[in-house]
């Protein structure tokens, strides 16, 4: 009992000096980085390690003690049964003695003596030997609570690391910088200059965000880590402030803006614990530099939130705040606040919802088959791929009409004319296919054209078709611009041309017919133009025909005035590819065909190869 209550007291002072040392160590630690603590963990790591060993020491000392003590108490046993025979030895002698005076008993006297001192000698060697055993039993106890005080403080102090490891991913993550980013976008038909500007600098606000959290995670500390548990989290980058470094609009429609911003990284705390995979305890309590409790923090419209959406679909466009964003999956850095976000693909009903933004989001959509039917006049343009799309087309309607020359004024091949029935309504480039449209074909599949391949692009000299290798779509032998008709292709060019689209988009692209060509082109008149039979002044590029480009090159599309049915440049501009049962026929008339030539009935067998600087195409699609 009493070496217990002594083990009682040990235990409490040695605890409340290990308890003062923690709370030390707990002041101290949070003054110190991870790598100094870690280096303490070490030391006293080392110093449980080698504690280890003493206490393993003093252990097989005590054993060693308690094995001797075992010993003596055997020997005890020896020696109590030689001084009972001694004893009794000696009483035989006496007894002897009484009987015989002569007999000498000095001899069993001295073996007694020799007994009975022995006896008493190892009585207090066990003695001595218990109070070995309970000193070092007590020093085996001393050093277990020690060892349990250094490793409680070094769990203390595994603690405290992590404690500091989430101040310092929180330091380095919330820190504040500045990224120059450049961003390029083609402005859509229907924004106007101002709209397009704010959609361009917005998109490159978005692309600092997304670099600059890139740049972020690469730097931290436990960046590997961090970048392990990422999707576990939804960190945030605030724009502080921004400034126009250059911007300007080419002459294409295409916008061009660099910015320098200005950010921080925002990471909330409890997901400080998520990146660096130790237990929220550590991040249950917002520290400010004081270590003390912070305020909560105050979310504006400055800080950009990652937004994830997702569909059950492919091939769909998704649109957040009027501004497409291309089709699922998507994600975006958007400003905190509410955002309408919606979801449209051709043969499913729209998906929308209102999106309040304050921390990461995911949408996961679900759009419904409806029964869908092309509509008259409808604009369709779908998305190939990233923020890039095919050409804007325009629904004509099925019906009937008479197709060929309805005024005499046309050639053998147009006649007779015949009833024609469209029987599925179709989508319709509205202008002829751009040079930057075809450029982004080329650019996506490194696509040659046949006249690049063998310097087959013809040129019209003295009313006869010349080649001319040195001329291909690029070089057409006269100025073109990124708006304007891409020519120099062939049939099987432009076929190549709607295969990508189809690919691209998921619908059937294909050259029109002849027959929806001409309907698309008539938008339900059957004059020799849609405007009437004299081909006027200024209406269209053809040779003589008054425009500023007429018999010199190409006009930029849309420069004219659309059909009744939303069609630009059916009169001249370019001759336009078609397919007939027979051969692959143009339709339309050129910049430098006469304009009896560019009668909507006219029509020129080629052969498919065939590729010269006045004929291009444009494309239809089912619905």
């Amino acid at each position: 009992m009493m070496r217990l209550a002594r083990l009682a007291v040990i235990m409490a002072s040695t605890l409340t000096f290990a308890s003062t040392a923690l709370a030390q160590q707990e002041s101290d630690a949070t003054q110190m980085s991870v790598e100094e603590i870690s280096n303490q963990i070490a030391t006293l790591q080392t110093e449980y390690d080698n504690f280890s060993d003493t206490v393993a020491t003093l252990q097989r000392e005590e054993q060693q003690l308690r094995e001797q003590l075992q010993s003596l108490r055997e020997r005890n046993r020896q020696l109590e049964q030689q001084r009972q025979a001694a004893l009794e030895e000696m009483n035989v002698r006496y007894q002897q003695l009484v009987d015989d005076p002569s007999i000498d008993i000095a001899g069993a006297q001295e073996a007694y003596k020799e007994a009975v001192m022995a006896h008493q000698q190892n009585k207090e060697d066990i003695k001595t030997q218990v109070q070995l055993v309970s000193a070092k039993s007590r020093q085996v106890e001393e050093a277990r609570v020690s060892k349990h005080s250094l490793i409680n403080e070094i769990e203390t102090l595994k603690d405290q690391r992590n404690v500091a490891r989430v101040d310092r991913l929180q330091e380095e993550f919330n820190r504040t910088g500045e990224l120059e980013v450049s961003q390029s976008i083609v402005c859509d038909r229907e924004e106007t200059l101002s709209q397009c500007e704010t959609r361009g600098k917005l998109l490159a606000k978005q692309k600092a965000s997304k670099q600059y959290l890139d740049q972020t995670l690469a730097d931290l500390s436990e960046s590997e880590l961090a970048r392990t548990n990422l999707e576990r989290v939804s960190p945030n980058v605030q724009i502080l402030g921004s400034k126009t470094v250059s911007d300007g609009f080419s002459g294409q429609g295409n916008y061009g803006v660099k910015m320098g911003v200005e950010l921080r990284g925002q990471l909330p705390q409890s997901q400080a614990c998520t990146l660096l995979d130790i237990d929220v305890r550590y991040c249950a309590v917002k520290r400010t530099a004081n270590n003390k409790p912070a305020t909560e923090e105050t979310v504006d419209s400055s800080v950009m939130h990652p937004l994830t959406i997702r569909s059950n679909v492919y091939d769909d466009e998704v649109m957040i705040d009027g501004v497409s964003y291309g089709s699922t999956p998507i994600e975006v850095m958007l400003p905190g606040g509410e955002h309408e976000v919606e979801i449209i693909k051709y043969g499913y009903s729209a998906y929308t919802q209102t999106v309040n933004l304050k921390d990461a989001q995911v949408i996961r959509a679900e759009l419904d088959k409806s029964e869908y039917s092309f509509t008259r006049g409808e604009k369709i343009q779908d998305v190939l791929y990233r923020d890039v799309r095919g050409p804007e087309l325009v629904v004509i309607p099925s019906g009937k009409y008479k197709m060929g020359d309805l005024t005499g004024n046309g050639m053998s091949n147009e006649r007779p004319a015949t009833t024609t029935s469209i029987e599925q309504p179709f989508g319709i480039s509205d202008t002829e296919i751009t040079v930057a449209s075809f450029r982004e074909f080329v650019s996506d599949t490194a696509y040659v054209t046949e006249a690049e391949k063998d310097g087959s692009c013809a040129v019209l000299q003295s009313g006869v078709p010349k080649f001319d290798d040195s001329l291909n779509w690029r070089n057409p032998g006269f100025s073109q611009g990124e708006s304007s008709p891409v020519v120099c292709v062939s049939a099987n060019d432009a076929k190549a041309y709607t295969d990508w689209l189809s690919a691209k988009s998921g619908f059937n692209y294909t050259l029109p017919s002849e027959a929806q060509w001409e309907y698309a082109a008539r938008a339900g008149t059957e004059t020799d133009f849609w405007w009437g039979n004299d081909v006027g002044f200024g209406k269209a590029n053809c040779r003589n025909c008054g425009s500023d480009w007429s018999n010199q090159r190409t006009a930029p599309v849309g420069s004219f005035q659309r059909n009744p049915w939303g069609l630009f440049d059916t009169v001249g501009n370019v001759w336009e590819w078609t397919t007939s049962e027979q051969s692959s026929v143009v339709r339309g008339g050129a910049w430098n065909f006469a304009p009896s030539l560019a009668r909507v009935s006219t029509r020129m067998e080629l052969p498919a190869d065939f590729s010269s600087n006045y004929i291009g195409f444009r494309v239809v699609r089912a619905q």
